[in-house]
């Protein structure tokens, strides 16, 4: 894909940006552990954005305990690991990042790119990034290219001061409605329900049906409704 560019305008210089970006296993991390364990959904939390190459990931898959910590010690993208143990929504573990994984997120941080979330599943990572502006966003790509990550670019959108984009969506609704409309959601017959939604974004089904119900209000809002309007 070609590097994401900006508008000429002063304002999309001065207001941070936020981009979703797929990746595939091979290109950012755990290509091994996905093989090894293809069922399994992982999530960073906060922590992968850390500079000092820790990330604690959240695990889950239908197959054996013992075989997913194997699996996740084997990989050669892993240094070393930390289980904490089993939580309602997974097993959790802190790791130390080695290769293209650690190399990836140094270079994010020195540029000042922050990787807000990264959701791994089917050999395949989502990866969300927050800039302080759009060029951060095609910096982040050039990093991605030159490490040969294989990225693709699924949106970018503009925060306004309050963290919401300019169709009235916070970052976290404008991601649940981007997922939903490519996974086929809104398709009429719909390709898939919206507890498969759900599980694509590691949340549950009642925070998602709340985060669209709260997304929709926002876009009525924004697009249709104008306040003192003349007829």
């Amino acid at each position: 894909m070609s590097t994401p560019t900006s508008p000429v305008s002063s304002a999309a210089d001065t207001v941070a940006s936020t981009a979703r970006f797929t990746l595939p296993a091979e290109g950012f991390a755990l290509a091994e552990f996905f093989e090894r364990v293809p069922d399994a959904r992982v999530e960073c939390e906060s922590a992968v954005a850390n500079p000092t190459d820790h990330a604690l990931l959240v695990v889950r898959a239908d197959s054996r305990e013992n075989h997913v910590d194997t699996a996740l010690r084997a990989d050669a993208n892993v240094g070393t690991v930390e289980r904490f143990g089993e939580r309602a929504d997974g097993w959790t573990y802190r790791v130390t990042w080695e290769g293209r994984p650690r190399r990836l997120i140094r270079r994010l941080v020195a540029v000042d790119v922050t990787l807000v979330s990264a959701r791994g599943q089917g050999g395949e990572w989502q990866l969300r990034l927050l800039a302080p502006n759009r060029e951060g966003i095609g910096r982040a790509h050039e990093i991605m290219d030159d490490l040969d990550c294989g990225d693709r670019c699924r949106s970018i959108s503009s925060l306004d001061g309050d963290g919401s984009n300019r169709s009235g969506l916070t970052d976290d609704q404008h991601e649940a409605l981007v997922e939903a409309f490519e996974a086929g959601y809104y398709d009429i017959p719909r390709n898939v329900t919206l507890e498969e939604v759900a599980t694509g974004l590691g949340i549950s089904h009642q925070a998602l049906s709340e985060r669209f119900r709260r997304a929709y209000r926002g876009i009525v809002a924004t697009e249709l409704v104008t306040e003192n309007r003349d007829y």
